[in-house]
């Protein structure tokens, strides 16, 4: 059962901007508990995000960090050291430098932060001091961040979590260093009541969005108009910034996945992507509409788009706690094949093409059209892990369901040039001829309930609702657009 709730516009209550007070202090504490119970014995290190290289650009702060303290300020770390079931814990922040200040603005005392934390705090100048002593009577030590894998000086530029770790193993070659992250992200996956509520308003304020670009929207917008409208309402609306860039994908750029430029003048008759999501106490939305740009839907684009929105009713209907997740994506995607195979797209449902120039290899024709997964958690990070049970939907996850159908008029470019994929081609010719061009996704945030599955992002989906939004009156809430300008953008410079 899917239940369909309004959303709820939250108040804000904000501690000199470094720990939000939507979710409770004792909340954090549980987290930390909790992971040093499954970590066992030993001493967990979490690093935050360091202060930008330039004092103008924005911050961030690592999600790990924030999860299991709500603190926000740059240059902080975590040290939890847990010895007979005994937990001592540190937050080690930067002390105040008013001279500083004159360029990033105040900061918490260290006083202060304690009492806005909750923790005992120290300067973060003597955390590295304070690790090396941890080591030096032999206990293990746990990393949760971001390793992404081995580290080492001859690969990628590091995280400063991996460069951590190369410090801490030059230093005590002999201690036991292990990377806990998944644990940490397994802990992430479960929402709490707080952080739905956070969720909720991320969602809502993100609908806002979508909506005033449903009522302002029209022909010759350019795609950079659509995310100023959708970012402007962002913030308007409390957001603290974008959860991702923008998607505002018209045209030909709809059909691909993540289009980011945003810099081309919409035209009648064409579809329009918009794929946002707003950031509100950390925790970010994903929605995705597809509009007809000038109300109404072309023949062969409500084709597709009616194939998508069943594959996410369908989606919708295999999303229930117990059940399994893989069953979601193969409900979606067999709905989509089915349909692909009646608009001639592919050639049956379950027919194949050579992934690579070898001919050994099978892959579905499909994966052609719907070439990602059907949806992803969403939280502190809009793809957020959901590794709270990989094999069964378990209460307490919010994601997303997000089938598209993308239709590339360069198919011939993308496919490995084998007979077998020349002779599809010539097969599909009237088909891509027809649909080239099409670009279709619908994307909703979801929470698995013990009633059911809770549909969050409430907003018109079903291609009449969609078409009824665009045609309605306008009563215009924003600036006039200064055309002269616009166009000018969209040719080169003398």
């Amino acid at each position: 059962m899917i239940v369909r709730t309004g959303s709820i516009l939250l108040a804000v209550v904000t501690l000199a901007g470094a720990v939000r007070a939507q979710v409770p202090l004792t909340e954090y504490a549980a987290r930390r508990t909790a992971l040093g119970a499954q970590a066992g014995d030993g001493a967990i290190v979490v690093l935050g995000s360091g202060e930008p290289e330039r004092d103008y650009e924005s911050f961030s702060q690592s999600v790990h960090l924030r999860y299991l303290t709500g603190w926000t300020q740059p240059n902080a770390a975590l040290l939890v050291v847990r010895s007979g079931g005994t937990q001592r814990e540190v937050l080690f922040v930067a002390e105040r430098n008013p001279s500083q200040e004159v360029w990033t603005g105040p900061r918490p005392s260290l006083a202060d932060a304690g009492r806005m934390s909750g923790l005992p705090v120290r300067d973060v100048s003597e955390f590295t001091r304070t690790v090396d002593s941890v080591l030096a009577l032999g206990m293990p030590l746990r990393v949760a961040g971001d390793l992404r894998g081995a580290y080492a000086p001859t690969a990628a530029p590091m995280s400063s979590d991996q460069v951590f770790m190369a410090e801490i193993a030059k230093r005590h070659p002999t201690a036991t260093v292990t990377d806990i992250t998944r644990l940490l992200l397994s802990l992430r996956a479960t929402k709490s009541p707080a952080e739905v509520a956070l969720l909720r308003t991320s969602i809502d304020v993100t609908a806002r969005a979508h909506r005033e670009v449903m009522g302002l929207i029209e022909p010759g917008w350019n795609e950079f108009e659509v995310q100023a409208l959708v970012e402007y309402t962002f913030r308007r609306n409390g957001a603290d910034r974008v959860g991702f860039t923008s998607i505002a994908a018209s045209g030909d750029n709809a059909t691909t996945l993540h289009y980011w430029q945003n810099d081309r003048a919409t035209k009648p008759g064409e579809l329009m992507v918009i794929d946002i999501g707003a950031s509100y106490g950390g925790y970010s939305a994903d929605v995705t509409r597809t509009l007809p740009v000038g109300g109404r839907f072309t023949p062969a684009q409500r084709a597709v788009y009616d194939i998508v929105r069943r594959a996410q009713v369908a989606g919708e209907q295999a999303t229930r706690i117990g059940a399994p997740q893989r069953g979601s994506m193969e409900s979606a995607s067999d709905t989509i094949a089915a349909g692909l195979a009646r608009l001639g797209l592919i050639e049956s449902p379950t027919a194949t093409y050579d992934c690579d120039a070898s001919g050994q290899r099978l892959c579905p024709q499909r994966s052609l059209f719907f070439m990602h997964g059907l949806g992803h958690g969403i939280g502190l990070e809009v793809h957020d892990p959901d590794l709270s049970d990989r094999d069964v939907w378990k209460a307490g996850s919010v994601v997303t369901i997000e089938p598209g159908i993308y239709v590339r008029r360069n198919l011939a470019e993308v496919l490995a040039d084998t007979p077998r994929n020349r002779a599809l081609l010539t097969r599909l010719a009237p088909a891509l001829a027809t649909y080239g061009g099409i670009g279709v996704r619908i994307e909703d945030d979801y929470l698995l309930a013990p009633t059911g599955l809770e549909w969050l992002s409430t907003l018109p989906r079903e291609a009449a609702e969609i078409a009824a939004a665009l045609t309605a009156p306008r009563a215009r809430t924003v600036a006039p657009r200064n055309a002269a300008l616009v166009e000018r953008y969209q040719r080169p410079l003398p």
